[in-house]
């Protein structure tokens, strides 16, 4: 049963290729993407189990086009995060997909380690966000004695959210990419409940 959890988005990330700058500037005027639109650009993506690099990302597809990232055209897998941002910098690729925060985490490495020419967030726009991801949590076994302690229950789950509005705190959950704990709902995984049925359809 889930008791406290995080929760991140997937992005879709222009480049600074033609194509890439032309799909942001369409987003940005606050214009819609269409099929041809997506699927004329070469795309950057991870492997079929990765959440961020290809299930939400599908799952977006999805809900816009009825389609997929399988049914791109255009669409290389790469081996790492990384090397979906050297694709995305030399212009091999026009849009990469990865989890929210890689335009902070990966700021200084655009222009010094992967070949960007100006500032990541100068360079890229993003031109779609997926619903929230939850794939990290804090639960408990439903047949430990302890936690059948709705008391015990409460005390420790409130602790962990104190815990993590710490300083100390937030350094030490910081090595997982969190930023803090909340209670969690069983409609937060709704979308992952759509995740598995769009893996299980791909089968």
């Amino acid at each position: 049963t889930t008791e406290q959890v995080t929760s991140y988005r997937a992005l879709m990330i222009a480049g600074p290729s033609e194509k890439g700058q032309e799909l942001a500037a369409k987003v940005n005027a606050g214009e819609a993407l269409t099929w041809e639109d997506v699927s004329s650009a070469n795309w950057s993506v991870a492997n079929s189990s990765s959440p961020a690099g290809y299930i939400y990302p599908s799952l977006w597809l999805q809900e816009r086009y009825g389609k997929t990232l399988a049914d791109l055209d255009n669409a290389v897998q790469s081996d790492s995060y990384t090397t979906s941002l050297a694709r995305l910098a030399s212009g091999q690729a026009d849009v990469m997909v990865s989890f929210g925060h890689i335009r902070t985490k990966n700021a200084k490495d655009w222009k010094e380690k992967l070949g960007g020419t100006d500032e990541m967030v100068k360079q890229t726009g993003i031109i779609g966000v997926t619903e929230p991801i939850y794939n990290d949590m804090i639960a408990y076994s439903k047949n430990s004695e302890l936690m059948q302690d709705e008391d015990f229950r409460q005390a420790l789950g409130d602790s962990f959210i104190e815990i993590a509005n710490t300083d100390e705190g937030k350094d030490i959950i910081s090595v997982f990419s969190q930023v803090g704990y909340e209670w969690g709902d069983d409609a937060n995984y709704d979308g992952e409940r759509e995740a598995q049925e769009l893996l299980k359809s791909m089968e």
